[in-house]
């Protein structure tokens, strides 16, 4: 697998390493990050390999490191769950990510494994990193989005929030909570054109301490598309605009992060973000698509799963187009390991992607 395909980042990796120890393949990888400016595994890439290691009894003869751009990893063993395990076993461990590495990308890592888990019927999995940092998904946006259509398929997980986390420490802590009754089960699904009644608009607002406390009316006045007590707004050390909006079927987020660093973000910075995210939150609300640019890429690899489980039937979604590098990279992935084939149609701006 070249890791310098298409976008070049993490979702290469992820999703490859996961498909790998689920369907107990050897897997080389080459050109980690290439073109990236720091290429290579960086810390919460490495960490999270580690854990599925560690979860999977998968091996590596490589000399796993930050910074390694070329590795192999064999899974062809027995995977360790299976069998041998009570139904009242319940697997726990701690993943700490020692930087503010994403929790949420983390996640994305595991999980689909801890699913496959027939024995232990359960895992708690705590995670330490950061909760709220750039280019991933945070941890509202798992637990108002991800969870609530993961919970629609028919899967049984929960994620709770203990500590919030983010640049440069990180130290943010999560539970990853998988509760019985998957029973190693991959769903196929079918996401498309029935949202349902509208039934909550709501955002937070996330401020540095200097803007909550000189700026905060003038950016809330700027929330014009959620009324003013469907609006949470937070004091803490980083900047965040998020939006969601509810429907009877369908949940969807938009959000811009502005970290907390040097220079602290300023009040028109926010602002842009403000516009930005208000103008695709409306633009949901004209779409007929029933995922969201964020979610898109996370539903790829269970499609995958559902389908090898079972050939007959088929998964699809609709999503806003065009599909985002992070899905293309989640196909290709999923295609290049698997042999299998997704159907991708546009019209009128919104795609539908099946398998």
């Amino acid at each position: 697998m070249d890791g310098s395909f298409g976008e070049g980042g993490g979702q290469i990796i992820r999703n490859g390493v996961t498909l790998a120890c689920i369907l107990k393949k050897k897997l080389q990888v080459i050109n980690i990050r290439a073109n990236r400016p720091n290429p290579g595994l960086a810390s919460q890439h490495l960490e999270s390999i580690l854990a599925l290691l560690r979860l999977t009894g998968a091996t590596s003869k490589s000399n796993l490191r930050k910074g390694l751009t070329e590795f192999e990893l064999d899974a062809s063993g027995d995977i360790p769950g299976e069998a041998g395990n009570s139904k009242s076993d319940c697997l726990e461990t701690t993943i700490d990510l020692k930087t503010a590495g994403s929790v949420t990308l983390c996640i994305q890592c595991i999980l689909p494994y801890l699913l496959a888990l027939r024995s232990p019927s359960c895992s708690k999995i705590t995670i330490i990193g950061g909760t709220h940092v750039m280019k991933a998904p945070n941890v509202d946006y798992m637990c108002r989005v991800f969870i609530p259509t993961m919970n629609q398929i028919g899967y049984k997980f929960s994620i709770q929030l203990l500590r919030p986390g983010y640049f440069p420490r990180g130290g943010g802590r999560v539970i990853l909570n998988i509760h019985e009754g998957n029973q190693g089960k991959f769903h196929p699904f079918t996401l498309r054109n029935k949202r349902g009644n509208l039934l909550e608009k709501s955002a937070i607002l996330n401020l540095t301490p200097p803007l909550y406390e000189n700026q905060k009316e003038k950016l809330a006045s700027r929330i014009r598309s959620v009324e003013p007590k469907s609006l949470l707004i937070n004091k803490v050390n980083y900047a965040s605009v998020e939006y969601f909006l509810k429907y009877e079927r369908a949940t969807f987020g938009f959000y811009r992060l502005l970290e907390g660093r040097p220079p602290n973000p300023t009040a028109a910075e926010v602002i842009d973000a403000i516009d930005a995210v208000e103008a695709e939150f409306n633009e949901m609300l004209g779409s007929t698509a029933c995922v969201d640019s964020f979610m898109q890429d996370q539903l790829i690899i269970y499609m995958t799963l559902a389908k090898l489980q079972d050939p007959s039937q088929t998964s699809l979604f609709t999503t806003v187009s065009p599909l985002s590098d992070h899905t293309l990279s989640a196909i290709h992935v999923s295609e290049l390991i698997t042999g299998l084939k997704f159907n991708v149609t546009v019209s009128d701006g919104v795609a539908q992607v099946a398998l």
